[in-house]
């Protein structure tokens, strides 16, 4: 009976969370429990994320280069005519209720890249993002300090970074990350070795850079500053981010654009959800 009431509490709280913005601590109640995996295992049984559309065969590959070393390949975009772009979220400072409210009541899927030290203050703020619809993947514990680059760490330090990480989120959210993204997205073949010892099936970067909250600009990686089909935009969570959010969604359809769950045209030998 008290778990029950536990799950029906996170529920409650989840929802009036968005509305109120007032996110009270679950995860307090939750670890005191003697059944802690209760928690959000057992919410996602009761509220369910949306199923977002899948791409026609055929319509899309992914863009990255075979190397033939049996290691996570690294994708920056989709090859694609369907007129979608990618909309990726990364670190988890910032803990913006009205973003999630944007993001369920508009539905727009996204895919969240987790630093933990950022996101430990507000799991909770998170469990409700899973269930609007959005993946949780693997983005190191501490953003690689000292030195916000995987390649000047030591082989054990990689790998400190992302299995640790993804460890606190299969025990959090109910599923172990199988994508990895590296902070500033450097890597190097230390980098693809650990994730591959940590269960990530592909490392994915970006194509775009939305500086939100910064310079608000958009910036291509190839140059330019407009959108692609099959463009990884690249945002993080920082102060003003539903605004900063509902803009780029503004520009992604004046672009004749829309966003699409990068999940779906990634195969699960990548860690996505598409057949292959």
């Amino acid at each position: 009976m008290r778990e029950m009431r536990l799950i029906a509490s996170c529920v409650l709280a989840a929802a009036l969370g968005v509305a109120s913005g007032v996110w009270p601590d679950i995860r307090g109640r939750a670890e005191s429990s003697p059944a802690r995996t209760a928690g959000p295992p057992a919410m996602a049984q009761v509220m369910a994320p949306p199923r977002w559309p899948a791409p026609k065969p055929g319509t899309w590959q992914v863009a990255y280069q075979r190397r033939g070393d049996g290691l996570p390949p690294v994708v920056d975009r989709i090859q694609t005519n369907d007129k979608v772009v990618f909309i990726t979220i990364d670190d988890g400072w910032e803990h913006d209720t009205r973003f999630v409210d944007v993001v369920r009541r508009q539905r727009v899927p996204i895919m969240v890249f987790l630093t933990d030290q950022a996101a430990r203050t507000g799991y909770e703020y998170f469990w409700a993002l899973q269930h609007a619809g959005a993946p949780i993947e693997d983005h190191t514990m501490d953003h690689a300090a000292p030195y916000n680059d995987m390649r000047r760490l030591s082989s054990a330090a990689q790998h400190r970074q992302i299995c640790d990480s993804a460890d606190i989120d299969a025990r959090q959210y109910g599923r172990r990350p199988q994508i990895f993204r590296p902070p500033g997205g450097s890597y190097d073949q230390v980098t693809r070795t650990a994730a591959r010892d940590c269960g990530m099936k592909s490392v994915v970067i970006w194509s775009v850079e939305f500086y939100n909250g910064l310079s608000g600009k958009l910036a291509r990686m190839d140059g330019g500053s407009d959108l692609r089909p099959g463009d990884i935009i690249l945002m993080h969570f920082r102060p003003g981010l539903a605004g900063d959010f509902e803009r780029l969604l503004t520009w992604i359809r004046q672009a004749g654009l829309h966003p699409a769950a990068l999940q779906n045209y990634l195969p699960r030998s990548l860690g996505g959800e598409a057949a292959g």
